[in-house]
């Protein structure tokens, strides 16, 4: 065999070799969206969601985990942790933190700080997707990799999502900011469509007397 047959060989076969990746990993993409499709349609029927969870922070000066409980209702959510309680009506976030003895008051837009009602429907608008894997053979358990669409204007870099395609819910979210922050949020029981008062997702400053408030509107 000649020199210029093995090169046209080598050349097909590198060549075939490519599209069958391309196509394996279209194919996994489309499994992807898939799986976020059926997560999308469940998640809309929750009218509400009450959660444990345990949040982990991590950037180059913080490496810190705590346990919490929320709860969502549309875009109104409230949730607990160690150090803090925060509420939001949907227009207005209090975050009441019992070191300080204060309620910082700020408009919804303007908080970027963990949001769990934004967490369980995040991959829903402004994010391309990527199939990684399935977590352990059998287990149908995925994790799916989101990418903004306009990373210019997105505070994301990647998420990470884990996905119970079983009983389609989120189990995991690891969440890498542009500024190097990691936020790894594990679900530990979840309970949904539970009849909640709105008056949960608001501050009462009669049951907290004493506290200070700072008004950042």
């Amino acid at each position: 065999m000649c020199s210029s047959d093995l090169k046209r060989i080598l050349l097909s076969l590198t060549l075939g070799l490519f599209l069958f990746t391309v196509n394996a990993q279209e194919d996994k993409d489309a499994l992807a969206k898939k799986i976020l499709t059926e997560l999308s349609e469940k998640t809309k029927t929750h009218k509400s969601m009450s959660i444990d969870f345990k949040l982990t922070i991590k950037s180059k000066e913080i490496n810190e985990s705590q346990a919490g409980k929320a709860q969502t209702k549309g875009s109104k959510f409230h949730y607990t942790t160690s150090d803090r309680e925060v509420f939001c009506n949907g227009e207005t976030v209090w975050s009441y933190i019992e070191e300080d003895n204060e309620c910082y008051i700020d408009d919804a837009e303007d908080v970027s700080d963990f949001n769990p009602s934004e967490i369980m429907t995040i991959w829903d608008k402004n994010f391309n997707h990527q199939y990684v894997k399935e977590v352990s053979t059998g287990s149908n358990i995925h994790e799916i990799k989101l990418f903004p669409t306009n990373p210019k204007e997105s505070k994301y870099h990647t998420i990470v999502l884990t996905v119970d395609r079983n009983i389609k819910q989120i189990k995991k979210v690891i969440i890498k900011t542009k500024d190097g922050l990691t936020l790894v949020f594990s679900i530990t029981k979840f309970i949904t469509n539970t009849e909640i008062s709105d008056s949960v997702f608001k501050w009462q400053k009669a049951k907290h007397p004493g506290v200070s408030e700072e008004d950042n509107r």
